[in-house]
Order: structure tokens, then C-alpha cells, then sequence
């Protein structure tokens, strides 16, 4: 029996995002229009330091979300900026980016819904 090998993609970059003010939805859906399809996001709690509640003593509902892109790393600084931009995190309180060289990743081929009605 012979073992399938995953072929090792060492060209990669994570682009992580944290939105204190959300808007992850948006940038996702401007990622997916250029092509980037591996990415996703999740909600947490938590603020900047320094920032109060709307109101006195009553808890704040957290709006922080946590993007992550999986990128080509020729197309990194490009999309780091497009997702610079578009979170407007060149204004303070906004968020914070970061981009990490993955040691390992694979590629995932989904079969197209063509192949998927050929094996019904």
C-alpha cells in the first residue's frame, strides 16, 4: 500500500488582523474578489487598553474580530496593504496587522461540482 504525500507549500504567508471595531465581513469579502479564498475570521472579547465603556459600569460589547489570510508570499505586502487600508488602521484605536512566514503549508483542490455529479 503506497501512502499518498502531501506536497509541503513553503512560500506562504499569514496575515493576521485584529479589528477593535470590526469589519471583518467586508474585507473578507474583498479578499475572496481577488482571489484569495484562504481566509477567515472569529469574534473575541476584548479592547485596547485605555478605551472605556459606552457606559458607566456596565460592560461593553466586544465588535473585536481576528482575521487570518493565507497569501502567496509575493502577493503579502499587496494585501497587507489593501487590508491596511481598508480597516483604516493608519488611525489610532482601530486595530493592529502582522504578517508571519509559515515554515509549512498544503494546498487543499476541492473537485468542481462537475466531477462531484459524475460520481452521483
Amino acid at each position: 500500500m503506497s501512502e499518498i504525500k502531501i506536497p509541503n507549500i513553503d512560500y506562504t504567508r499569514l496575515i493576521t488582523c485584529i479589528l477593535y471595531e470590526g469589519g471583518s465581513v467586508e474585507i473578507l469579502e474583498m479578499l475572496r474578489s481577488k482571489g484569495v479564498n484562504e481566509a477567515f475570521f472569529y469574534s473575541v472579547r476584548g479592547a485596547p487598553i485605555g478605551r472605556s465603556s459606552e457606559v458607566d459600569g456596565l460592560p461593553e460589547i466586544p465588535k473585536t474580530e481576528v482575521l487570518n489570510a493565507i497569501v502567496a508570499a509575493d502577493q503579502a505586502d499587496y494585501i497587507f496593504e489593501m487590508i491596511y487600508d481598508m480597516a483604516e488602521l493608519d488611525e489610532p484605536q482601530k486595530g493592529i496587522i502582522t504578517v508571519n512566514r509559515l515554515s509549512r503549508s498544503s494546498e487543499i483542490n476541492l473537485p468542481s461540482d462537475d466531477e462531484e455529479l459524475k460520481v452521483a
